[in-house]
């Protein structure tokens, strides 16, 4: 499906045409049954107008660090979809399609270089680095899981990756257990939530065990995993210094110029 294809008639004349639909690098396999992404391969936005300029430039989103959260807010169609329910890559490819619509393809960007300290300017084609979906070869499920057979102890392993908003709970959660005076970790609830079933078995109190033991080699293996199942864009690109011709890589930063570029 090509990543940007115009929206349903109904969509259509609510935003007056404005709307185009964005290709989602997880195609909706690593959501829940319950999730209105679930098996969804593309997400409808609309297109950037002076609303969306006026959320960017907003200063009260801008001091508190919240103004990418409400731009996805105000050009997600689907209101029952908020960024916390999204999975970070298709957060990424609703950003660089969004940019690329109301301005192209091209992202002037201003790199410092490791070798000279000086700064140089490339322009970095965001089209292309869109296309640049990775990801490691694992098992999946058709419940939005993926599968590990763990190194050391061989157990079969059936896990979820978390959405931001699940990932900020685990941190509510931990705040709160630790005021009342019970122990507990980031890490001991974040595998207890992202754990579906270890050896074919769905079994709280066992994967509660499993995870408090749990070798260490199993357990750099399953991070591995986790931050590996789901389809990623690659945002590292390369350039060159035109200072003394250094070159290095590096990840897409996200500058002013990426939604206010010079015109």
């Amino acid at each position: 499906m090509k990543q940007f294809e115009m929206s349903d008639p109904n969509h259509s004349n609510e935003y007056n045409g404005m709307t185009h639909f964005v290709d989602l690098p997880t195609k909706g396999l690593f959501y829940s049954k319950e999730h209105p992404l679930y098996g969804q391969e593309t997400i409808e936005i609309k297109m950037l107008t002076t609303k969306e300029e006026e959320v960017l430039g907003n200063p009260s989103y801008i001091e508190k660090g919240v103004v990418l959260e409400k731009f996805l807010e105000s050009i997600i169609i689907n209101k029952n979809v908020n960024h916390q329910m999204l999975h970070d890559s298709d957060q990424m490819a609703i950003l660089l399609a969004s940019r690329i619509e109301a301005y192209d393809k091209d992202y002037p960007v201003v790199i410092e270089c490791a070798e000279c300290d000086e700064e140089f300017n490339v322009d970095v084609d965001i089209l292309e680095m869109s296309k640049n979906v990775v990801q490691d070869d694992m098992e999946t499920t058709g419940a939005g899981t993926s599968i590990i057979e763990l190194p050391k102890s061989k157990k079969v392993v059936e896990f979820k990756v978390l959405l931001p908003y699940e990932v900020k709970s685990i941190e509510t959660t931990v705040e709160r257990m630790k005021k009342t005076g019970i122990k507990t970790s980031f890490t001991n609830e974040f595998y207890q939530r992202v754990i579906v079933s270890i050896d074919g078995e769905v079994d709280g109190e066992k994967a509660s065990a499993f995870v408090k033991n749990m070798f260490l080699k199993d357990s750099r293996a399953f991070r591995s995993a986790y931050e590996n199942s789901i389809p990623k864009i690659s945002t590292e690109f390369e350039s060159a210094c035109s200072h003394c011709e250094h070159v290095q890589k590096g990840g897409l930063p996200i500058q002013a110029s990426f939604f206010f570029p010079n015109l």
